[in-house]
């Protein structure tokens, strides 16, 4: 823990320095990977002072953080020990994500409420980082307190696949509504606002909801600054679930000075005419059009694709292996449900088809684009892409089948049976 001498010296002058929040639990591998590349990487240590968090009283993690403690170094140590809750409800259902969004409290209501610093950046242990992740968060500190429709920095893009990206212009940096995550900055003026009603659990989840958001966006690379280590990472709180997608994501292969970039064009005002002319020169394409001639397209052009519903914007995800799910009515990426990701070097934007082009960009609300329907149609369709294929249920694909009902009887589903029932069947 901090003792009162340190914490009493990481009060002082903290207004202009950037702390760097380590989010750790359980992996010792994981967080001596993780410290090692910050402390390699670290530009400045009175400016970016770090503190690491760790949840839990797993001795062997315990152990690793004290031999990185030093306070010359400024590198300190906090502990979250005394967790509460145990017979609610959400922990009961939501397992880790109950102890994780409790951890998220403590530690930010720790680095801002007490020990007084007005910008964090959250790191958590399983990832690697670029080289030049500290200028990148540097360099765009400056937009969260002159652009108040940003709320928050990522070094993280969820379509950050290699061949899904322009390595080549690995500065480019882009306003999405959907929250990235994994390596984020945000303020003590956003945090005011978010710790006292910060849920029991899913708080990235929780983020993105539109009522949470109020039409805010985050600030995102074209190629991550952070790629997630899954030889360290383990099966993590999502058992796995997107482990292949976050394989696909790596570091830019050259790094970028950000002092360089001209950064203020991601301001709403300077952005929004910008990228809606962007979208607008781009040729219109059918979806199948698209999938058919993705090895021929011209990477002089740039082409765009309309998606109607959830099952559209599947099958394109589908076929150039971006992530499909949708969260609050969003799939990943997306501003004014718009998302960039790029094909044989060619630039594509696949535009939600509620979007009306006519009409500039932040002459409405992004989140009016946005329904929560198409959350239970996404996860109909996850459900249908497991069950309802070769090798498992070969019937007619409905919750209200008799013969579906029995095979999921029989196999003691029904639960998971009944909450499919309640999505929306498109």
């Amino acid at each position: 823990m901090l003792s009162v001498k340190q914490e009493t010296k990481a009060t002082s002058n903290n207004e202009d320095k950037i702390a760097i929040l380590v989010m750790s639990a359980t992996r010792s591998a994981a967080i001596k990977n993780h410290l090692t590349q910050l402390l390699k990487y670290r530009t400045n240590i009175s400016k970016f002072p770090i503190i690491i968090s760790q949840d839990g009283d797993n001795s062997e993690v315990t152990n690793t953080i004290k031999e990185y403690v030093n306070e010359t170094a400024q590198i300190y140590f906090i502990h979250h020990k005394e967790r509460t809750g145990l017979d609610s409800p959400s922990r009961k259902s939501a397992k880790n994500y109950f102890f994780i969004a409790q951890h998220y409290k403590f530690a930010l209501d720790k680095v801002f409420n007490e020990l007084g610093y007005k910008t964090v950046i959250i790191t958590e242990d399983d990832l690697d980082l670029s080289q030049d992740f500290f200028s990148y968060f540097e360099s765009t500190k400056h937009l969260l307190y002159e652009d108040d429709s940003i709320w928050c920095i990522s070094a993280w893009n969820d379509n950050g696949a290699s061949d899904l990206v322009d390595q080549e212009k690995s500065e480019t940096l882009y306003r999405t509504d959907f929250f990235p995550g994994l390596g984020w900055m945000l303020k003590s003026k956003l945090w005011e606002e978010l710790s006292p009603i910060w849920p029991e659990v899913y708080w990235d989840d929780w983020l993105r909801r539109q009522d949470i958001r109020k039409n805010r966006v985050c600030i995102r690379p074209e190629v991550s600054r952070t790629a997630h280590n899954n030889k360290l990472a383990g099966r993590g709180s999502s058992n796995g679930l997107y482990r292949k997608f976050l394989a696909s994501i790596g570091l830019p292969s050259n790094p970028v000075d950000f002092s360089l970039v001209d950064v203020n064009r991601l301001k709403k005002d300077n952005y929004d005419p910008f990228f809606h002319k962007q979208v607008l020169e781009a040729k219109l394409l059918s979806i199948d059009e698209l999938i058919k001639q993705r090895s021929s397209l011209d990477s002089e052009y740039s082409y765009r694709v309309v998606y109607i519903n959830p099952r559209e914007y599947r099958h394109i995800a589908k076929s150039f292996n971006l992530m499909n799910d949708i969260r609050s009515g969003m799939a990943r990426t997306a501003y004014y449900g718009i998302i960039p990701f790029m094909v044989n070097k060619a630039r594509v934007y696949a535009i939600h088809g509620n979007i009306d082009l006519s009409k500039p960009l932040g002459s409405f609300e992004s989140s009016s684009l946005y329904h929560e329907d198409w959350d239970k149609m996404s996860r109909y369709l996850d459900f249908a892409d497991m069950y309802c294929k070769p090798g498992k249920w070969g019937g007619k694909c409905d919750p209200n089948d008799s013969e579906m009902i029995e095979w999921f009887r029989k196999r003691n589903q029904m639960k998971r049976l009944k909450a499919w029932g309640e999505m929306i069947v498109i």
